[in-house]
């Protein structure tokens, strides 16, 4: 009997894979698609880690994701399979839960990173986390989080805890942690952040508690939404030339810039009297990514 008989069955499966992939390529890279294909991607490409593009057009190579639960830190949501990341960001969300829980402040809850391979998410508000270097990390602790590991529904389930009103713009003060400022600080003197988003009411009160001890404040920045987690943004890793990164943050830790977020003209665009700036359409990716999409899933075996 032929050899070729034997391994025919894997044969097909790899063509099938190859054929699979292609598709999914040309649907994100120039054809319409009903579905989004980076969305398809169940698996990280086998290929060496890099982030590419910018945070809110690129793509994720060789991504790598973390144990459910482990020190000081559990994943949340994980059934969006938004779990993926650059080696940078899993190193640092160790380094990082590991402190918070020598430090006494308690178990993060680590929910939206990005997709296996990266790429913009269909659903879910975010147009950022496209290239494993953006994570959402809940302001909320969880006791079932620090006692134990949740079960399946559970993780997809529990639900976060808000500490500002985005329609009125105050502080929800029964909600509010005296830890958060600890965690933010220690996560924003980290030289891997690049940028920390939270909402402007959170960002000023910060600035009201810390006084003049707030140069850690400058990469803390205020944005939309941002009431139940903060936006931890690394830095693109070193030796990436792929990898876009943001200009420095420049302004004042607590200048002029937030006074905007507290503005007529804010509250106008808030109550849907004056409409919002018309967003840029999305540039085209990067045409690494094209390679992303049709590399074999980290793991397989070809013939």
């Amino acid at each position: 009997m032929s050899l070729l008989f034997f391994k025919r069955p894997r044969l097909f499966a790899n063509i099938k894979l190859f054929t699979r992939s292609l598709v999914i390529a040309s649907a994100a890279l120039g054809f319409q698609a009903q579905a989004n294909p980076w969305e398809e991607s169940e698996r990280p490409s086998a290929q060496d880690s890099a982030s590419i593009g910018t945070y809110t057009n690129g793509c994720l190579a060789g991504g790598e994701t973390l144990p459910l639960r482990g020190e000081g830190y559990q994943l949340v949501r994980t059934g969006r399979d938004r779990h993926f990341a650059h080696p940078n960001t899993i190193a640092f969300l160790k380094d990082f839960s590991q402190s918070v829980a020598q430090s006494n402040l308690g178990r993060i809850q680590i929910g939206d990173m990005s997709m296996a391979r990266g790429g913009p998410f269909g659903s879910g508000g975010h147009s950022s986390h496209q290239t494993g270097l953006d994570v959402d990390i809940w302001y909320s602790q969880d006791r079932r989080a620090a006692e134990r590991a949740l079960t399946e529904w559970e993780r997809d389930n529990i639900s976060a805890i808000p500490l500002a009103d985005t329609r009125q713009h105050r502080l929800i003060e029964e909600n509010w942690d005296e830890r958060v400022p600890k965690i933010l600080r220690m996560a924003a003197e980290d030289q891997r952040v690049e940028r920390i988003f939270v909402h402007p009411t959170i960002k000023r009160h910060l600035c009201e508690v810390s006084g003049t001890d707030n140069e850690w404040l400058r990469k803390i920045r205020p944005w939309w939404g941002h009431n139940y987690h903060f936006h931890v943004r690394l830095s693109c890793p070193a030796g990436s030339s792929d990898c876009k990164p943001q200009a420095p943050v420049r302004t004042a830790p607590c200048g002029n810039d937030l006074d905007w977020w507290f503005s007529e003209e804010f509250y106008a665009i808030l109550n849907g009297t004056k409409t919002q700036p018309t967003k840029p359409k999305p540039k085209t990716m990067p045409q690494q990514c094209q390679q992303v999409l049709l590399a074999p899933p980290a793991g397989t075996t070809t013939e």
